[in-house]
């Protein structure tokens, strides 16, 4: 990935004693580019939205459950799927078989 595909590093940084309040704003930001996290006044941590982090991170070895899978990988598979069986209904149409 190029550099000038990256958002802007320099987020708004949220305090971890307050955050219970912010986190509207904190997941709004996190969609925005990294957001950062003070605990004691000092950076410890970073957020950012699960596209970023896989444009930053990919690793194909990654895996979801159900339920946790970012809509993103949902559509991919779904498509994917119906390819899948249309190519086998395609395939099967004159021989009997049913899918």
């Amino acid at each position: 990935m190029k550099r000038t595909d990256l958002p802007q590093i320099q987020g708004k940084r949220f305090d971890i004693e307050t955050l219970h309040g912010d986190i509207a704003d904190l997941t709004k930001q996190a969609n925005e580019g990294p957001t950062f996290l003070r605990r004691n006044g000092r950076v410890s941590y970073v957020v950012m939205s699960e596209d970023l982090f896989e444009k930053l991170w990919p690793d194909p070895r990654r895996a979801w459950g159900i339920e946790e899978t970012p809509i993103r990988e949902r559509k991919i598979l779904l498509a994917a799927l119906r390819r899948s069986l249309e190519q086998s209904e395609e395939s099967n149409k004159g021989t009997g078989l049913k899918t």
